[in-house]
């Protein structure tokens, strides 16, 4: 009888594990695609924007400066003017990616940056590249004119990118 008693209490601590686990996941997933707009820096409490595969791991800051016709600015000023985003970019403009890479390991294996744009029949056009190179500061920055509005993906590639697990996809809104 004992034996039967601690086989069900075995089972329910499993299941109770594997709930929380999931709850987590979700509630993880939830935060990472909730829309963000505004200044999102990891100090105001808003949500992260952490981008995983199963071995590698990102943290995407997205700088964003609206087009405008102002003329020429002070680059300190002008500094000082973008708004810091993670995958929904309010509208066209100047853009500055920045991802993190989380594991050290990552920092010593080349790892490129693009940008692909998804056109009107779905199909994924190049934007711009950053060239596989070694990071060991761990930090890739990838600056463009995002001229129109739409759905991008942004991939990080680790080594050779043989397999799936090796590319980190982050979708990117621009004005949606």
């Amino acid at each position: 009888m004992k034996s039967w008693m601690n086989w069900i209490l075995l089972l329910v601590i499993v299941h109770m594990i594997a709930m929380h686990s999931l709850i987590f996941e979700l509630g993880s997933r939830w935060e990472a695609e909730k829309p963000q707009t505004g200044n999102t820096s990891r100090n105001n409490n808003q949500p992260s924007c952490l981008k995983v595969s199963d071995f590698y791991s990102v943290h995407l800051t997205t700088y964003f400066l609206a087009a405008s016709g102002d003329g020429e600015v002070d680059p300190h000023d002008k500094a000082k003017r973008y708004m810091q985003v993670c995958d929904r970019i309010p509208g066209t403009g100047k853009v500055i990616f920045t991802v993190d890479l989380m594991e050290q390991d990552a920092r010593e294996m080349p790892v490129g940056l693009s940008l692909s744009r998804y056109d009107s029949d779905g199909r994924l056009v190049p934007v711009k590249e950053l060239a596989p190179g070694l990071y060991p500061r761990g930090v890739l920055t990838l600056d463009l004119v995002i001229a129109e509005r739409g759905k991008y993906i942004l991939k990080a590639a680790f080594g050779d990118a043989k397999s799936k697990d090796d590319i980190i996809e982050m979708p990117v809104f621009a004005g949606l």
